[in-house]
């Protein structure tokens, strides 16, 4: 059955309450899919519209904002990849000097008619660096990889950050082909917190990016949920190993989403977990053991550092925690509790505007109401057989290892 298919204005624009706040901010971005064919380019992008013009300018411009703070950045959030324009003022700069700046960090570039061959070079060698740099972080990258595999075939594999390889063939010329269609075509959210008598001049941005784009519903997943798990090992300079589970879950609906939400909780997300109670506590298995949403998304994980020599016992127990959420659910002081602990969280969105953008964006990106109390009060309605439910639909995907390099003798 074909997507449903239906249309929008290309740029929407979503008015957020901070009254409260001592600053303004305008939040800009485009909306892409990610490919592999894409995700270099638009990763580079943002590193050359940040530095493409001279930087005592730009630095100029933004101190008679009274010091506003601007960025242009590349986030991914699930399969997108968002290219990102911030501005954050005070309250005393005026709106439409704001806008203006923000225009011109968008805009200005497609004037020149092309990218500067020297700057995208010097720009790419850079990156390049950046890029081979991301493996440093072994927590961070062993995160990406159990990613790869665990998404494998599907755009949540994909890295936002790009590839060094795929650097090659990128020039002034096709940097600025793609650029130029992204924001002629790309779909373009704004997200504006600030005072309420401020926000019909952020409304002016529309007129920017004019048109309408098709929104297709996002077609159901074919995936096999029944082939084995995957186990993948490598090598690193590192004394402490990786582990790292990943799992698929059903979050076909709201309600789902929202007991899956409270399983991560109960299971790995709380400093009073299960794992870290069984695996860390009890059995002494690992230095640090959590669970994680990939957000939206389908994939939760396990994450502990660990000495390789443990990595099977650990696995095991943390399936056997799983088993127990299965079979024995949990009480209800245990779900009240992480109710309580997510419900925190979420409240105190009120009082960080970038929290607030960030959870509503995410929102708009699934193309649901923004709104925070709806979403606490499904929070509020996942029962007891929800949490048992949501531990039965999780399918285990890949079981993946990071580890140190082994020395003459075959040790680690």
């Amino acid at each position: 059955m074909a997507a449903l298919e239906r249309y929008l204005p290309r740029c929407r624009i979503f008015l957020l309450d901070g009254q409260k706040f001592r600053t303004n901010l305008l939040v800009l971005f485009f909306d892409l899919p990610l490919g592999r064919e894409t995700a270099t380019k638009t990763a580079l992008l943002a590193e050359v519209l940040k530095r493409r013009e001279e930087p005592t300018k730009a630095a100029r411009q933004a101190e008679e904002l009274y010091g506003a703070l601007w960025d242009i950045s590349v986030v991914k959030k699930g399969d997108r990849q968002l290219l990102l324009f911030s501005l954050e003022t005070l309250k005393t700069v005026e709106m439409e000097d704001a806008l203006s700046f923000l225009r011109e960090r968008v805009l200005r570039s497609l004037e020149q008619g092309t990218f500067s061959e020297k700057t995208v070079e010097r720009q790419k060698k850079i990156f390049r660096r950046k890029l081979e740099s991301l493996r440093d972080d072994k927590k961070a990258f062993a995160r990406k990889r159990a990613l790869e595999e665990t998404a494998e075939g599907t755009a949540f594999a994909i890295s936002g950050d790009g590839y060094a390889e795929d650097l090659e063939e990128i020039n002034g010329k096709s940097l600025f082909a793609w650029y130029q269609k992204i924001v002629e075509t790309a779909e373009v959210k704004v997200f504006f917190c600030g005072d309420k008598e401020e926000k019909p001049k952020a409304l002016s941005l529309r007129q920017n990016f004019p048109g309408r784009v098709a929104v297709k519903a996002k077609e159901e997943q074919d995936n096999d949920r029944h082939e084995p798990p995957r186990f993948i090992q490598e090598k690193t300079e590192a004394e402490q190993a990786r582990l790292l589970l990943g799992f698929e879950a059903d979050v076909e609906n709201s309600r789902r989403q929202a007991a899956l939400l409270l399983l991560n909780q109960l299971l790995g997300g709380d400093p009073d977990s299960l794992l870290f109670r069984k695996v860390r506590e009890e059995q002494g298995l690992c230095y640090d053991i959590k669970s994680y949403r990939y957000p939206l998304s389908p994939y939760l994980f396990v994450q502990a550092g660990i000495q390789e020599k443990d990595a099977k016992e650990t696995g095991k127990l943390v399936l056997k925690c799983l088993d127990e959420l299965k079979k024995e659910g949990v009480s209800a002081e245990k779900l009240q509790q992480a109710k309580e602990s997510i419900l925190r969280d979420y409240d105190g969105l009120a009082d960080n505007p970038w929290a607030m953008v960030d959870f509503f964006a995410e929102q708009a990106l699934q193309e649901k109401e923004l709104s925070t109390e709806k979403f606490l009060r499904q929070v509020e309605r996942v029962e007891l057989e929800d949490i048992s439910r949501a531990a039965n639909h999780l399918k285990l995907k890949t079981v993946y290892l990071l580890s140190g390099e082994a020395d003459e003798n075959g040790e680690n």
